[in-house]
């Protein structure tokens, strides 16, 4: 049945007959190889809940941490208000305490107390020493100047004349 074409050299390809179609009442399923990722409508569902499940634990921790972290600050600000209202009262416990040491320290409170406590009065004058004799209180401002250039003129003099 098969001819050959003379003029190419070429045999045609034999005609097979055509399968025949399976019936309705016979009707397996043919069987083929089936790609290792394909999953079916059920896996699928299962694998959508389970990766919904996941989401919703993710964004209910985050949520969650979010609130941790938002309760703790404001914690934290209640405290640092706290802190600074005692900083606030030591503060002014600290004036308090600088103004009564200043009051105690002042002079008139002092020659006050020394008069009336232990009996000290004060003196009828002050003299004061110098290397060439005594000096009496009896000047003034100027006057001291005046005479204390003049003393170190004299002891200077003394002081050069030695070897």
């Amino acid at each position: 049945m098969t001819a050959v074409l003379p003029e190419r050299g070429i045999r045609p390809a034999p005609q097979r007959a055509p399968r025949p179609e399976p019936k309705a009442a016979d009707a397996t399923p043919a069987l083929s190889v089936v790609d290792p990722r394909y999953r079916t409508p059920l896996q699928r569902r299962a694998r959508a809940r389970v990766m919904g499940m996941l989401v919703l634990i993710v964004v209910a921790s985050a949520l969650f941490g979010l609130v941790t972290s938002h309760v703790a600050l404001t914690q934290g600000q209640f405290r640092l208000e706290d802190m600074r209202a005692e900083a606030e009262v030591h503060q002014a416990r600290y004036e308090r305490l600088r103004l009564e040491v200043a009051e105690l320290e002042s002079p008139g409170r002092i020659v006050a107390a020394a008069q009336e406590r232990l009996g000290m009065v004060p003196p009828p004058g002050i003299t004061y020493l110098s290397p060439i004799g005594p000096v009496t209180d009896m000047a003034t401002g100027d006057d001291r100047v005046e005479a204390a250039a003049e003393d170190w003129s004299t002891v200077k003099r003394q002081l050069a004349s030695r070897p």
